[in-house]
């Protein structure tokens, strides 16, 4: 019983900031869409999240227009430039406020020259010489968007779960649901069936709001922890001069009682949200990345739609006279989006954060690039080739892990100065020995979501200035902490106050 006492306290009190970190950051990811509009000066921020040389996914891909323009974009927005980058100009007007809502994932244009954009909640549309977009409503559903192409005169928007196409003057959209591929399996993720747990999102708005309550909870045992431990000393010291402090007892009474009661009366939601978390990241997810489950009955995982959150992204193949889809199970070819997908082979690697990087590299070739980097793939001979040494990579299972050397962010073939990738850390590389043009004033002033900034500290990717590379290990050193504090209170309450009554 001292042991657990002393060390509960010690450890909640030293770890107390980091578990308020953690409940408010918590509480803001849960609800995206409600905090899209705010945001951080990145100056405000760690070094590392500065713009410099087009990094940190300031630059996803390139679209060549007329009279030699080039349309940056990406999650700094959209940037009008010429082919050899000339003073590039922010074209943003009518976008929604907030760098979530200007994080382009995709952008192209329709035969007539019209522009579409998607960020992962807007379509976008820029009519021919205009200069300013407008918003295009696509679906009353909670689903984020990930891709939009144009084929022949139909657009076609992706979401995590449906493709939604529109004929001119696209401003209705059909919504369209993937077949069921062959040899199909209703399992689900073990990893993503952990992160639903952990958000509360697996069993639908009643899961957040129970999450969400804990959220709120762990923050009240935080002030409360500090009340217990610190007012101690100002009680102790007017008892030795003789004088009562009872508004000073009634407070540290008040608190010990309730922090003691909301840890034991919720012990078992705090456990599970706490190991959770843990397997979400390294050491932990890596026994659960590639395990598959049957999804929970009545979780929101439990779907008559086949694709539910996996779609990715869509291209036409002119060659194979059929479409190309990427998911968070691999690559598929069918003929038409009504036909069965049916699973390709001898794919790239791509990271599960997905593909970055999908474009023509020829006419037999794609260039598929992801955070597990940059290759040349050839579906007619079945054959993946490294893009920076042209070695063959050997076929290998659908998804790659995470390369923190090339971590490939977005790509370009649209300038005079030659091919271009752009690397999340490093920003723009480029095989011959020349510098990218450089980055205008006005993005070094760009500010980063609200939300990516809650999940950065969520994760610990924010403390790196001092974790260095202890920062890998943040989740699982703090879980552990936290699954000491929560069980030894509970042992401590069951054995002195459960016991006293």
């Amino acid at each position: 019983m001292r042991f657990f006492t002393k060390y509960h306290k010690w450890i909640g009190l030293f770890f107390t900031f980091f578990v308020l970190m953690f409940a408010i950051s918590g509480v803001f990811l849960n609800h995206r869409r409600a905090i899209t509009t705010w945001d951080v000066a990145r100056s405000w921020l760690p070094k590392q999240y500065s713009y410099n040389n087009w990094n940190n996914g300031a630059i996803s891909g390139t679209l060549p227009l007329s009279g030699g323009r080039v349309l940056m974009y990406g999650g700094s927005g959209a940037w009008m430039t010429d082919t050899l980058g000339r003073s590039p100009q922010p074209l943003i007007e009518g976008m929604r406020r907030g760098a979530d809502n200007r994080n382009l994932r995709a952008v192209t244009q329709t035969a007539n020259s019209e522009l579409f954009a998607v960020s992962p909640f807007c379509l976008y549309h820029l009519k021919e010489n205009a200069n300013r977009w407008e918003e295009q409503p696509v679906t009353t559903a909670h689903d984020a968007f990930t891709d939009v192409q144009v084929k022949d005169d139909t657009l076609f928007v992706v979401s995590r779960s449906h493709i939604y196409a529109a004929a001119p003057p696209y401003t209705t959209f059909e919504r369209i649901q993937l077949q069921q591929p062959e040899n199909y399996t209703s399992k689900v993720s073990l990893f993503r069936t952990f992160w639903l747990l952990h958000s509360g999102e697996l069993f639908g708005t009643a899961g957040k709001t129970v999450v969400d309550t804990v959220g709120v909870l762990v923050i009240v045992l935080c002030i409360t922890g500090l009340i217990i431990t610190l007012f101690k000393i100002p009680i102790k010291r007017r008892k030795k001069k003789g004088v009562n402090s009872p508004k000073l007892k009634q407070t540290w009474t008040f608190s010990l009682k309730w922090h003691a009661k909301l840890g034991y009366l919720f012990f078992i939601l705090l456990l599970l949200i706490t190991v959770t978390g843990m397997f979400l990241r390294p050491p932990l997810l890596i026994p659960i990345a590639r395990a598959q489950v049957k999804p929970l009955p009545g979780s929101t995982l439990e779907s008559d739609n086949p694709w539910h959150d996996k779609l990715r992204r869509l291209r036409y193949d002119d060659r194979q006279q059929g479409w190309l889809l990427s998911s968070g199970d691999g690559f598929y070819a069918l003929p038409s989006l009504r036909s069965v997908p049916q699973k390709l082979t001898n794919t790239p690697p791509v990271s599960v954060m997905g593909v970055t990087v999908w474009q023509k590299n020829g006419a037999d070739e794609w260039l598929i690039g992801s955070f597990s980097g940059l290759y040349r793939w050839n579906i007619s001979e079945q054959a993946v080739y490294d893009y920076l040494t042209g070695e063959a990579v050997a076929p290998r299972r659908s998804s790659g892990r995470p390369s923190f050397k090339n971590a490939v962010s977005g790509f370009s073939s649209d300038f005079s100065q030659g091919e271009v990738w752009f690397e999340y850390a490093k920003g723009a590389c480029m095989k011959e020995e020349v510098a990218f043009v450089p980055m205008p004033d006005a993005l070094a002033d760009a500010r980063m979501s609200f939300w990516n900034v809650c999940l950065e500290l969520h994760v610990g990717r924010l403390y790196y200035s001092f974790l260095r590379s202890l920062t890998d290990w943040y989740i699982f050193f703090a879980g552990l902490l936290m699954l000491f504090l929560v069980v030894s209170g509970y042992i401590v309450y069951r054995k002195r106050y459960r016991k006293k009554r």
